[in-house]
């Protein structure tokens, strides 16, 4: 009688081992498949996007995101919050810039975001920071100074000792600084006019191109008009992007009324999303007339930046488009954010920015190259008439040319530039 029994218990250990568990597999995997259901909808290089295995599915919402990108892809990037949080500063790290103690490293400040707890701190452009909590910096702990909690930064200043001539460090203050917070950047930091030997000279720095920025520009180079301003400066060093429409109404009002029409991009998007592939020309507006524009550009001007540049030396040719500065980050894609349902967001590539030609733009190569930290002994706030970038550009206007000093460039030391957004550009 007992040979009957065997059989039943095994096929109920068979039918409890094949158990459908999808729902539960769905249910724990829920963040990567949404991820990989908007990617395989929206990336640039969807088609090119491999179906990850069932293990795979479970791994950490960064690394995930990121085993989708194309290796060459170096712009599309995911948040752990859909609320990104920060100090509120861009800084270039460096080992001592004096060569007196190769093993410390320094962070130098370059901008400060108005009401962040970096400029609640203390901190402003031309800081030196030497320590962050207990710990010297040095190029693997540099994030430290872009987020976290509350925390002790130590500074110092290059001084010049009178008797031996000789730059030497001197300790500074210390200074607290509270925890990271969500910021909302200063988009356009700065608009002013400067008359120098008959030149009204008016002067921008735009950080970003969102709505208010461009309402704040527009007014500005209304006002610049009515002063009569006959050359200007647009400083982009800065400038993380964008939107493209703000971009473009920018321009408009920039470039003379003659370049009405003129192609300003195109965008090149999916062939699932080709429908939203979209031209954008200059618009017919009250313009500053201007046939001649100067930007400021640094290694972090990139996207809709670029494309107003591209843009200029295209409409305006490359003589009446003079760039001065870095050679620019290159980003020939629009990057969207998406904020999934799950506290995080991913913003990946999504379309091709083009001229009109199709052709792409890897980067904006400077007619004049000045380094900005050429003059690392004397960071002046944005806005000084002597801050080094801007001083080479006004001279340049008023005098047809370029200052014959030079100064020593920092260029042939590694040098890391890191914003309070999390990334960060080795040159």
């Amino acid at each position: 009688m007992n040979k009957f029994i065997y059989p039943i218990v095994v096929l109920f250990l068979m039918c409890a081992c094949g158990e459908d568990r999808t729902y539960e597999y769905l249910e724990l995997t829920q963040e990567n498949q949404w991820t990989y259901d908007r990617m395989s909808e929206v990336y640039l290089w969807n088609d090119s996007i491999k179906r990850p295995s069932r293990k795979e599915f479970f791994a950490d919402c960064g690394k995930f995101f990121s085993s989708l990108l194309q290796p060459y892809d170096k712009f599309s990037y995911s948040t752990d919050s859909a609320t990104a949080t920060g100090y509120g500063f861009d800084f270039a790290l460096m080992r001592d810039p004096l060569g007196k103690q190769n093993s410390r490293s320094y962070a130098l400040v370059l901008f400060v975001e108005p009401g962040s707890p970096a400029y609640m701190a203390g901190i402003r452009r031309g800081t030196w920071i030497s320590k962050v909590g207990k710990n010297n910096l040095n190029s693997g702990n540099y994030g430290y100074l872009q987020r976290g909690g509350a925390t002790t930064l130590y500074t110092s200043s290059i001084v010049l000792d009178e008797e031996s001539m000789v730059y030497m460090w001197q300790e500074g203050d210390t200074l607290q600084l509270d925890a990271a917070c969500e910021i909302e950047p200063a988009a356009l930091y700065l608009d002013t006019v400067y008359s120098m030997r008959g030149h009204n000279i008016g002067y921008v720095v735009c950080n970003r191109f969102t709505a208010d920025a461009g309402e704040a520009f527009t007014a500005a180079l209304s006002r610049f008009a009515t002063e009569g301003v006959s050359d200007l400066i647009v400083d982009l060093r800065y400038c993380s992007g964008g939107s493209i429409a703000v971009a473009n109404s920018v321009a408009s009002v920039i470039f003379p009324q003659r370049c009405a029409g003129e192609p300003f991009c195109r965008l090149s998007y999916n062939a699932i999303n080709s429908s939203r592939d979209t031209l954008y020309t200059i618009k017919p507006s009250q313009t500053m007339g201007l046939d001649k524009v100067y930007f400021i550009c640094g290694e972090s001007t990139r996207g809709v930046a670029e494309v107003l540049i591209a843009s200029a030396r295209s409409i305006l040719g490359y003589n009446n488009a003079v760039v001065i500065g870095e050679k620019s980050f290159g980003e020939d894609v629009m990057t969207e954010e998406i904020v999934s349902p799950y506290n995080f967001s991913i913003s990946p590539a999504v379309a091709y920015v083009e001229n009109e030609n199709y052709s792409l733009t890897y980067g904006i190569e400077p007619d004049y190259a000045v380094d900005e930290l050429a003059d690392f002994y004397s960071i002046h706030a944005l806005g000084n008439t002597q801050e080094y970038l801007l001083y080479n550009t006004i001279y340049l206007i008023v005098n047809g040319r370029m200052p014959s000093y030079e100064l020593s460039a920092l260029s042939e030391r590694k040098c890391v530039k890191g914003v309070y957004g999390g990334k960060g550009i080795v040159r």
